[in-house]
């Protein structure tokens, strides 16, 4: 019982090592930690159409066809892919835009349903009508600056990283030898 409990102390001191070792990476790397993301969503979308035209080359074998839209979707996934993987920086932004339409739309939609309540869920009518509005900046924050968001990202990740980190320390330093 005793080796175990001293195997579940070193497990949690790592995890909590680590944690605080790959916040403070992305800490001191922010900007690049966001385009190497990007850059590997890209190169993992291209993958993922190689990999699927190649599927489809090998089943066309026996059956001496391949549908033109599997050849054409391959396509857009290889050259969506590339695209991305090769200016990581540009596409960021882009998905932090969308992203910022999104969440516009969602505060929206928060902003509508406060409308919709009962005279007994007023309470309840405010909050949400609150949410929504505070939703609804925020994506438009992130629709019109995208690069903010783009470089505050990695930061909050970061910090969460050395937190976590940190109270998997503190937990460890708290069992019992």
């Amino acid at each position: 019982m005793e080796n175990r409990i001293a195997h579940t102390r070193f497990t949690v001191t790592m995890t909590g090592a680590l944690l605080v070792f790959l916040g403070a990476a992305i800490l001191s790397n922010a900007g690049e930690v966001t385009a190497f993301v990007v850059r590997l969503i890209g190169c993992a979308t291209a993958a993922f159409g190689v990999v699927t035209l190649l599927g489809h080359l090998m089943r066309a074998q026996a059956i001496d066809l391949i549908p033109f839209e599997d050849v054409v979707v391959s396509g857009i996934l290889i050259l969506a892919g590339a695209i991305v993987g090769v200016f990581p920086d540009m596409f960021a932004k882009v998905l932090f835009s969308v992203l910022g339409v999104l969440i516009v739309l969602s505060g929206l939609g928060d902003v509508a349903r406060s409308r919709t309540k009962t005279a007994d869920e007023e309470d309840a009518e405010k909050y949400t009508l609150r949410v929504g509005i505070i939703t609804i900046a925020t994506g438009v924050f992130l629709t019109l600056v995208p690069s903010a968001a783009v470089h505050a990202l990695p930061i909050f990740c970061g910090i969460a990283l050395v937190l976590d980190g940190l109270s998997e320390l503190y937990l460890a330093m708290r069992m019992e030898a």
